[in-house]
């Protein structure tokens, strides 16, 4: 028998204790807004685990940890591309990685995802009895007590660093050496190494390729220990949201039409950017709206064929067009600054999405803007 419901009435904890005492066995879907996770169980305990979230794929997560290169990354996608290989085994295949320490990291992966719903502040989740998945997956066998009182830890702690570090646009910087024992793992010290005076927590999650937490928790444990400071380059203003005239509090059903019929004439209009600040209103008025969900959806896929039908294949290799110094003077979101950073003039689109900690969608808007914009050319 399944079950359904959402994560503000049956919290993770509870969640995952029910599945556990009760041995079960099948998926776990939750979902929060476009992230959807997957949890398989067999009889009571965790087995595996998906994410559609980009930065939790097994490449950037072994990256984050400092046992792949983004080159390495690339050699081991193309030969999974053509031999549908896993892409674990193909990494000890070619010897980047060996089988203990892949089943290590697997298991780790595993958890940091689990970890990661603690940390929602809503959702929705949805349990299939007996449902496992039909492809070949590493076996792991995690242990869901221990899952429940990490993820607890994380929700007191993430409460705590909050008191320091409000928000991810705070820029970090040594102030004096780091100690080796001060960092406890691989990811505390590929986080610490992207600390360089000039980016931002989001830009260090994207250069990391960590999550927000660990990349958060890590800064907060180094700067409360004096080796790094942060400082706040933003300019606090209240920023008007154009066209955008709903009240928080008000969630009512034509509110949320209005904003979808807004998006698709944007979307009709080519205004990508528009369409998706529409969309991303009517989600936070409620993400479990099936019209909302279905509009995301619709409104993804027609602008990735839009882009493609403008030439912006995933076989264009794209090269920077404009001089090293006048870019430098440009500003770009943290996305942007990643993906611009990566263009070699060798890597096609599809390629740097690839290894890419961004949504497809997403990364595919942002090299569309700056094809537009004339930085970069497109061979």
């Amino acid at each position: 028998m399944g079950v359904s419901g959402n994560l503000k009435t049956m919290l993770p904890g509870d969640l995952l204790q029910w599945l556990s005492l009760g041995q079960k066995t099948g998926t776990l879907r939750l979902r929060n807004k476009g992230v959807e996770k997957k949890i398989f169980f067999r009889n009571g305990r965790v087995i595996s685990s998906a994410s559609n979230d980009p930065r939790e794929y097994l490449g950037q997560f072994l990256m984050s940890h400092g046992y792949i290169t983004e080159p390495e990354l690339m050699k081991a996608m193309e030969v999974q591309a053509q031999s549908r290989i896993l892409l674990g085994k193909i990494l000890v295949m070619i010897d980047v990685i060996n089988e203990e320490d892949l089943q290590r990291l697997m298991r780790r992966k595993a958890e940091e995802e689990i970890y990661d719903i603690f940390l929602w502040n809503e959702g929705e989740f949805e349990f299939i009895d007996d449902e496992l998945p039909q492809m070949e997956m590493i076996p792991l066998q995690v242990d869901v007590t221990g899952l429940i009182m990490e993820g607890t830890r994380r929700v007191d702690e993430w409460g705590r660093i909050h008191t320091l570090i409000g928000h991810e646009a705070l820029v970090p910087s040594i102030v004096k050496e780091v100690p080796p024992e001060e960092l406890e793992d691989d990811a505390q010290r590929t986080v610490a190494s992207a600390i360089d005076g000039r980016r931002s927590l989001a830009e260090i999650v994207l250069e990391s390729r960590s999550s927000s937490f660990n990349v958060a928790s890590t800064v907060y444990h180094l700067a409360r220990e004096g080796y790094v400071k942060l400082t706040d380059p933003t300019i606090r203003e209240e920023t008007k949201v154009e066209e955008a005239p709903f009240d928080d509090s008000t969630m009512e059903d034509d509110e949320i039409l209005s904003l979808i019929a807004r998006a698709q004439q944007s979307l009709r209009g080519r205004d990508y950017e528009k369409a998706q600040r529409f969309l991303k209103a009517a989600e936070n008025l409620d993400p479990s709206h099936q019209r909302v969900r279905n509009a995301i959806k619709g409104a993804e896929s027609a602008i990735l064929s839009d882009l493609r039908s403008q030439g912006l294949h995933d076989s264009k290799v794209p090269r920077v067009a404009k001089e090293l110094e006048e870019i430098t003077q440009m500003n770009f979101t943290p996305n942007e600054g990643f993906l611009l950073s990566r263009i070699n003039g060798q890597w096609d689109l599809g390629s740097l999405i690839k290894i890419s900690p961004i949504r497809e969608p997403d990364a595919m808007l942002i090299f569309y803007k700056l094809w537009k914009d004339g930085i970069i050319a497109l061979d």
